[in-house]
Formats: structure tokens, C-alpha cells, sequence
């Protein structure tokens, strides 16, 4: 299998949801709200993506099952030459039978079903709602009923349910006996709710989660799974276990919504941006090279306390790796090179949006991000006026009620924005303006830039834009 064989997109297709999960990461702070694309819409981007080179497809949400053209999408997909298809959905609007039967009919390949509790008390706790138990264990019967339809049940490891791990997973394999399971246990990722969550103290650490544990009991159980966004070193014998070493051993790369101010497609190779392999105990560790690190966001909210310094062979690892994609492990020597070759970032670099205007502080450890852009119908900003809108760039939840530093920032920017819209000025005038205006001890770290020469990636149009 070649390296274009194996990109996968996806494709975010519904905003709506009917769960509120403490580990949301929609309330994330984004510029530029996601609007439900139309079906042609869908099938544009659908028929675009392909084009650049994607030959799987996961269609995401909010709940996709939301949408009543779910079907006609996904044979879409298949009509377009997309070998493998696959659908996210919490299950609880899987109401009426035979809807699953359908999406089969127009070749759905996977279904990826999120279950993060093993009883009604606990699954709807994280799901903020009082019927979420009920219904998944009527989806459950629904797949179940297909007797082949491969499974992916999806469990967010968050602090709710990290005591109770097996406990899910016995609960899932009891209520879906008769379909092939692949279990992936996520870590929660401190985006949105969870980042909330966070910079109010309350941070799950790697060291409070026994991932052992449950490797062992669904390795005991003959079960598939995969542990995601979790050091290697925390994951003891069932590190060859990571999905992230997976798609690295197969040079797996994803086309994925850019949550970072924009709302377009773009190639985000192994999907580990924003992640950071520190000095200490990361340098020495043999395993870096297939690590998938940890989340800046986490570093800066537990610090690296919880890693250790593993001195085991990878070879084995990525051998395993390559055999469970069906690939040859005789590979995995080359692959380490290769792999070995690429940059493992020790602190985190923040990628500056395009478009947007990066200040620094001496006292802030981060830069901070604004954006000056033409107003967009009623869409939000910290000044919005006639012409043009400005907002900024939330590094962590404690932006969203910036101190009085940022603040003093903010409102010099805002004044100089306002007067440029007033004066009728250009956007790069208006951007120039903003830059210059940035009051000491602030220091403007680039000078506008040509919109033409802004976009360094091909993107794709915003989902929803006429």
C-alpha cells in the first residue's frame, strides 16, 4: 500500500448535538463559527478532498445522524472512489430501526460509536443529560442487529469515568456481542469544556489513569483497541497499543478542519500540532521518534511530572504496527529512520493563523493573536463595526476573561481598528494601523502581509459560504 493510499479526511458535516459532554471541545473559542454545510456543499468538499489526494473519509459532527441526507452522503462518498467510509454519532438519535440497515445500504464501511459510561448514572453525568444511557443501549441493539458492522466505540477518558475504564469496556462488549469491536480510549484533550475545566484547577493527570489496567483486561479479552493522546511511556506493555504510532508507522496523514481561526481543510500529516516532547525525560527516551508527545495545553496545566524515560527497542513496537495495518514489519528498521529524521519539538511554537497579528509580552509566556478582518454578516468580535471586525485568539479559557494586560492591548488595537473603519481604510491600512499600535511594553512581531501572500497552504472554502 502506498503513502496516497492511506490519507484519510474528516469531514465535520453537522454543528447541532443534543449531549452537552463535560469534555466538549466546541466551546473552544474559534473565530469563525462552523455552519451545517448544504448536501451539495458536502459533496463539493467531498469531491475536492478526493482530488487532493484523501482515500478514506469520517464524517463528524456535532451528531451526524442528525442529518436526514446521511445516506445520500455517504454513497457519495463511495460514488467518488472513498475505500473506506466511516460515521461518528453518540447513538442517541438512533431511534428509528432500520436506519443503520440503511447507511450499510449506501456502503458505510464503520460506525464510530462514543460510550463513555457503563451505567445510566454515569453516562449521562458526562453527557449532561437524562435520557443518553437509555438510547445508546437502543443503538447498541440496533448495530448489533447488522452482525458485521465494524465498530469503533469511542470512550473519552476524563476524570467522570477514569476509575471505571473496564467497567465501560465489559459493558460495551456485553451489549454489542455479535459485530467486530475496535475500542479507542482517548484522553481527554484540554480543548473547550475541558480547557475550562482546567484553568480552573481541575486538569486530569496520566497519573491518575491506570491504562494498564484496562489494556490488560480487553488484551485478556481477545479485544481490539487502541489508546489515543497518551505518552508511550504511560501506556507500559500495551504501548504498541498507540493509534498515533500506528498512522506513524504507515505514514497515515490526515486532512482535518484548521480549529486554528479558519474554517478550511488542510493536511495536518500525523495530527500531532501542538504537541511537545520535553527535554526532560523525553531527549533520552528511545521511543520519541514514534511518541506522540503530550498536548501543549496539558504540559502548561500539570506540567511533565507524570512521563518517564523509557530505554526499551522500538523496533518491536513499530513491527506490531505495521503487522495490524496488514503491512510488512519487515519495514520497521526503514520507518524508524525515516522517522527518527523528524523534528520533535521540545516547547511549543504556536503557529500564527493566517491573516492574523502576533504581539508579545515579556511577561507572557505565549504570543497572543489578533485578527483584522471585513465584517461577516452578525459574526461576533471584540469590536465589530460598519466595515470591519476584530477579534482575538484564545490561548487557554483564561482569555476568554483577559487580564488587564491583554486588555490593555485589546483596547488600543480596538481604538485604531475603529477609526479605520470610520476613515473607510483598507484592511491591510487597518492592519498596519493595528500593529503600530500596540502599547508598550507589547511588541508587534510581524508586519501585515499582502492578503495574496498570506496563505501559505491551499485551502479549501469555508463550509457554508455561498
Amino acid at each position: 500500500m502506498s503513502s496516497s493510499d492511506k490519507r484519510t479526511a474528516i469531514l465535520y458535516i453537522a454543528e447541532r448535538c443534543n449531549q452537552s459532554c463535560v469534555f466538549c471541545l466546541e466551546e473552544d473559542g474559534q473565530w469563525n463559527e462552523f455552519i451545517d454545510p448544504t448536501t451539495q456543499q458536502v459533496f463539493d468538499v467531498l469531491a475536492r478532498l478526493r482530488d487532493r489526494g484523501a482515500r478514506h473519509i469520517t464524517f463528524m459532527g456535532g451528531e451526524t445522524f442528525f442529518r436526514k441526507d446521511l445516506p445520500r452522503i455517504i454513497a457519495r462518498a463511495k460514488e467518488l472512489g472513498y475505500t473506506r467510509v466511516g460515521v461518528t454519532t453518540n447513538g442517541t438519535v438512533l431511534s428509528k430501526a432500520g436506519f443503520i440497515g440503511r447507511l450499510r445500504d449506501a456502503g458505510l464501511d464503520f460506525i464510530e460509536l462514543s460510550i463513555h459510561g457503563h451505567d445510566e448514572a454515569l453516562a449521562n453525568a458526562i453527557a449532561r443529560t437524562g435520557h443518553t444511557f437509555a438510547r445508546q443501549q437502543q443503538a447498541m441493539a440496533e448495530i448489533d442487529a447488522t452482525g458485521d458492522l465494524l465498530t469503533i466505540v469511542n470512550v473519552v477518558i476524563c476524570r467522570e469515568n477514569k476509575d471505571h475504564l473496564i467497567d465501560v469496556a465489559a459493558h460495551v462488549r456485553a451489549s454489542l456481542p455479535r459485530v467486530p469491536i475496535r475500542f479507542k480510549l482517548k484522553f481527554v484533550s484540554l480543548q473547550g469544556w475541558a480547557a475550562d475545566r482546567a484553568g480552573e484547577g481541575d486538569a486530569l493527570g496520566y497519573d491518575e489513569v491506570d491504562f494498564v489496567a484496562v489494556g490488560d483486561y480487553l488484551a485478556g479479552a481477545g479485544a481490539d483497541f487502541w489508546f489515543y493522546n497518551v505518552p508511550l511511556c504511560r501506556l507500559g506493555r500495551h504501548a504498541r497499543r498507540a493509534h498515533e504510532l500506528s498512522t506513524l508507522a504507515v505514514g497515515e496523514s490526515y486532512f482535518d478542519l484548521d480549529h486554528r481561526g479558519t474554517s478550511d481543510y488542510y493536511d495536518t500529516g500525523h495530527q500531532l500540532e501542538g504537541r511537545v516532547w520535553p527535554a526532560e525525560p523525553c531527549r533520552p527516551c528511545t521511543l520519541r521518534a514514534i511518541c506522540p508527545g503530550l498536548e501543549e495545553q496539558h504540559r502548561r496545566a500539570r506540567g511533565a511530572g507524570a512521563l518517564v524515560t523509557r530505554s526499551d527497542d522500538p523496533r518491536p513496537l513499530v513491527e506490531f504496527a505495521l503487522a495490524d495495518r496488514g503491512e510488512d514489519p519487515g519495514r520497521a528498521a526503514a520507518r524508524l529512520e525515516e522517522l527518527a529524521r523528524q523534528p520533535r519539538p521540545e516547547t511549543f511554537a504556536r503557529e500564527r493563523a493566517d491573516g492574523a497579528l502576533r504581539f508579545r509580552h515579556p511577561a507572557e509566556g505565549q504570543p497572543f493573536d489578533v485578527e483584522v478582518e471585513p465584517r461577516r454578516g452578525d459574526a461576533p468580535g471584540y469590536f465589530v463595526g460598519e466595515h470591519l471586525r476584530m477579534g482575538y485568539r484564545t490561548r487557554s479559557a483564561a482569555d476568554r476573561n483577559p487580564g488587564p494586560e491583554i486588555r490593555h492591548l485589546l483596547e488600543a488595537v480596538a481604538e485604531v481598528v475603529r477609526r479605520a473603519d470610520a476613515e473607510g481604510l483598507s484592511i491591510e491600512e487597518a492592519r498596519r494601523a493595528a500593529l503600530a499600535a500596540a502599547p508598550s511594553p507589547w511588541v508587534a512581531e510581524v508586519s501585515a502581509r499582502p492578503e495574496q501572500e498570506r496563505k501559505k497552504r491551499p485551502r479549501l472554502p469555508l463550509l457554508g459560504a455561498s
